[in-house]
């Protein structure tokens, strides 16, 4: 009978633990960032508008010629919301809030509220382990990440701000072949984000990933296209080799090469197509500060195409905005120097200095000096 009485509280006790478990599981997790931005930048005489300029990827506009521009912005505060349901099914939301953002979805500097992500995963048992993915997500191509609090720097490199879609709307699925290789396949609605075509999109991402937490190496090939005007003949191609390693256990180094045609809508016009490349340099001095200084170079080949469908680095927007700006065979080159100080747990300073030179086909060469420093905190 003592027997018997001890294998039932043994097994409700277990039942209890098994219920906790479970419970554990389907608590909604709740995240976020707050991110506060102030900066200054100035452009000189021949600068030319677009893409150029610490600020102006989605904190303020460039200015006029010679005009100089200061500000302190709430650039975002997210909330991410996340559940899982049971061991296979998870669903996540991230809820942006902004304030002083001036771009095409916040003019004005207008306050908004967007959904950055939103999407429900599936485990796949498959092999080494799958999951598909179906609603709004990161899309994760390139070397800069979508929320700036996970930068090392203020500002994007110019390769995130105008040549890559940063949020997709589809289904994805992503299979581990193995500890460090996996893959990605995806069919969306568009590069873009919208409904413009009624052809989707698609592309794939190979990864390479080894090392522990916070010192870990990567490599990821991206690739993609589809019909990004109304007219189903006229594709985009988008091509990113993207690598951050760690060397030692102080010193980054981050590589992205890409190439993106958009072609031309109008029988008279030429395709439109961008090649761009971002070598950056970081340094742990120690726990608590660190060192970035990064060099991008960006070259519009021929503007003079239809216009292209380039990113934004508003999460909010809808990724299409004006193409790089820099004119027929326009260069751009962008130097920044920056420092981070870790205040605490979940929060730090960044300050950065950076000048964005521009050329265009006739010539002219345009500056634009900045500075800017921000507060950036995760919770």
């Amino acid at each position: 009978m003592k027997k018997l009485l001890l294998i039932v509280v043994s097994l409700s006790l277990m039942g209890l633990v098994a219920i906790d478990n479970v419970q554990a599981q389907e608590e909604l997790e709740i995240s976020g960032n707050v991110n506060v931005v102030t900066g200054w930048q100035r452009a000189s005489k021949n600068a030319v508008s677009g893409a150029s300029g610490i600020l102006n990827d989605g904190l303020a506009g460039p200015g006029a010629v010679t005009t100089d521009v200061f500000g302190f912005a709430l650039d975002e505060v997210e909330v991410d919301l996340a559940r899982s349901f049971g061991e296979n099914i998870r669903t996540r939301a991230d809820i942006d809030f902004t304030a002083h953002r001036a771009d095409a979805n916040n003019p004005g500097a207008a306050q908004a509220v967007g959904l950055e992500q939103g999407y429900v995963t599936f485990n796949v048992p498959v092999g080494n382990g799958g999951e598909f993915l179906i609603g709004r997500y990161n899309s994760g191509i390139g070397l800069d990440p979508i929320d700036r609090d996970e930068l090392s720097t203020i500002s994007f490199n110019t390769i995130h701000r105008s040549l890559l879609p940063h949020n997709m709307t589809g289904a994805r699925f992503w299979y581990g072949i193995n500890d460090n290789w996996s893959f990605d396949l995806y069919l969306v609605n568009s590069l873009s984000d919208s409904f413009a075509t009624d052809i989707p999109s698609f592309g794939f991402d190979l990864n390479w990933a080894k090392g522990d937490e916070g010192r870990q190496s990567w490599v990821r090939f991206s690739g993609a296209g589809g019909p990004e005007s109304a007219l189903k003949k006229h594709w985009s191609f988008l091509g990113d080799l993207s690598a951050d390693v760690a060397l030692g256990e102080a010193f980054n180094f981050g590589l992205e090469g890409t190439y993106r045609q958009d072609n031309a809508t109008a029988a008279a016009a030429d395709n439109a197509q961008y090649f761009g490349g971002v070598l950056q340099l970081r340094y742990a001095f120690s726990d608590i500060w660190d060192g970035t200084l990064r060099y991008g170079f960006t070259w519009d080949l021929d503007a003079g195409g239809g216009a292209a469908t380039v990113g934004t680095a508003n999460p909010l927007a809808s990724n299409t905005i004006a193409a790089v700006g820099l004119g027929l065979d326009g260069t751009q080159h962008d130097f920044s120097l920056a420092t981070g100080y870790q205040i605490t747990d979940g929060a730090k300073f960044v300050l950065e200095g950076r000048m964005d030179v521009t050329r265009t086909a006739a010539g002219v060469t345009g500056y634009t000096p900045g500075f800017a420093g921000g507060f950036l905190y995760n919770f």
